[in-house]
Parts: C-alpha cells; sequence; structure tokens
C-alpha cells in the first residue's frame, strides 16, 4: 500500500500543476473515539475464554486529498485522499493472574502473571469521498498498519510483530472559505481485521485476535489550492 500512496501523491503533485480542475487539500486532523476487540488464548490444545477488551483511542494525523473536479457529471463530486498517522499507539496493557499447577502437583501450584501490550506504527488510510450536496459527504477507505506485540508470559511463550489491515467508513460535515481554509467534522466506523499468532518458542501456544471494531469523532482543518 505504501508504494501505491507514493505513486497517488505524485499523481496529485502532476495534476495540481497542469490542470486547475484538481483541487489539492491539505490538512491535518484530531481523532477520538473507543474500539473493542476480544481474543483467546490455546496453551497446549487447552483454549482461554474469549475476553473482551473496550479502550479509549486517541490520535493524530495529516492528510493530503485531490478532488476530481475534471471528470464529468457528477463524478466531479469524488475526491481521494490519503491520510497518516505520524506517531505511535499504545494499546495499553492487558494482565491476568493465574494459578500454575506445577505438573498437577497441588503443592507446587503457584500465582503467575502475564501480561500482553502492542505497539501500533505506520497507520495509514487511502479512502475516497464522494460530495452528496456542498456541505455534507460520506468516506470509505482501507487501512493498514504495523503492529509490534509485547509480553510477558510465564509460560516462556513469545509472539512476533505482524501487519494487518481493515476498512473505514464515515460521514461528514464539511466548509470551505473563499480564500481556501477548510474544516471537516466527520464520524467514521472502523474494522481491523483479526489475526492469529503462534508462539516463536513453542508451537503448540498460540493467541487469537478477533476482528476491531471502533467508533470514532474526527475534526479537520486545512487549505485548498
Amino acid at each position: 500500500m505504501k508504494k501505491l500512496t507514493i505513486a497517488i501523491l505524485m499523481l496529485l503533485t502532476s495534476f495540481s500543476i497542469v490542470s486547475a480542475e484538481i483541487g489539492v487539500r491539505i490538512g491535518g486532523s484530531v481523532e477520538v473515539g473507543e474500539f473493542t476487540t476480544s481474543g483467546f488464548e490455546n496453551e497446549n490444545s487447552e483454549v482461554s475464554e474469549t475476553k473482551t477488551e473496550k479502550g479509549f483511542v486517541g490520535l493524530g494525523s495529516y492528510f493530503i486529498e485531490g478532488q476530481l473536479g475534471f471528470l464529468p457529471g457528477p463524478l466531479k463530486r469524488i475526491s481521494i485522499g490519503y491520510s497518516t498517522v505520524p506517531h505511535k499507539l499504545s494499546t495499553g496493557t492487558s494482565s491476568r493472574n493465574s494459578t500454575d499447577l506445577g505438573l498437577g502437583n497441588p503443592n507446587s501450584a503457584s500465582r503467575v502473571d502475564n501480561s500482553v501490550s502492542a505497539e501500533i506504527s505506520n497507520y495509514d488510510t487511502l479512502y475516497a469521498t464522494v460530495n452528496i450536496t456542498d456541505w455534507l459527504f460520506v468516506k470509505y477507505g482501507t487501512l493498514d498498519m504495523d503492529v509490534k506485540t509485547t509480553e510477558n508470559l510465564e509460560t516462556g511463550s513469545a509472539y512476533g510483530n505482524f501487519t494487518t489491515s481493515g476498512t473505514v467508513w464515515g460521514v461528514g460535515l464539511h466548509h470551505q472559505t473563499d480564500s481556501g481554509f477548510f474544516g471537516k467534522v466527520e464520524w467514521n466506523d472502523t474494522e481491523i481485521d483479526g489475526k492469529s499468532l503462534t508462539s516463536t518458542t513453542n508451537a503448540d501456544n498460540s493467541v487469537t485476535l478477533k476482528e476491531m471494531t471502533g467508533d470514532t469523532a474526527k475534526i479537520s482543518f486545512g487549505k485548498a489550492f
């Protein structure tokens, strides 16, 4: 997707030079909302209870858009855009305190602490918007991200990093002044694909992260050229 993103940015730059019919917009955004995810662990064929977590998310991003005003009829209402989150996101830490029976011997039982967290980077979105009116638009896009896992498991298991993708759709309001400055507010629904990971130290152990879903509110400001 990153190669596609670079190609789109080059196209937008080229079009902006050769045609006044393409309006290029750049700006920044702030987004807040809540995400829900669930998952379970498979340890030596013993599957744990599925656990669901909800968490608050806050992020900043910047974007570039091109309005395809050279297209005929209603197609000129379409814009394509690319946004990226320039900072890393932390999921926080999920911990579990459980009893290790020590090979089935109650006399050797002990309490163990297991914790896992993740860090998200390279959160990129490629999207399209359609203006229903001069101030109302709908949006659909695809996203991808890199996930770095960190864990402290008494089982000795360790899980690698991975890349995942998802989709986003939304609806919003847009206003632009005669001088080209604009603002947008939007509501977005995001779905991020799940992933199953096998322990790098024990092939009998695995964790499964189910699909992550979330609703966010987003506000953006920028300049049109």
